[in-house]
């Protein structure tokens, strides 16, 4: 089976980036490819994060 993935516009370089959505929790470190920034997942991001999975939720029920 595919795995459910997310992308995720890094906040340095700006790039959009795709993350496994399991990997999408609360203290979570998302390493940027691109410019090889480490990102600690919480607060405002992670609010973000959750509200475009529960956006896709309703488009695809069966996405989680």
């Amino acid at each position: 089976m595919e795995q459910k993935q997310l992308p995720v516009t890094c906040p340095v370089c700006g790039r959009k980036n795709k993350f496994p959505l399991e990997n999408l929790v609360s203290g979570a470190i998302l390493t940027c490819p691109v410019c090889k920034v480490k990102l600690s997942l919480h607060g405002h991001m992670l609010e973000e994060i959750q509200a475009d999975i529960e956006k896709l939720k309703k488009q695809i029920p069966d996405l989680i």
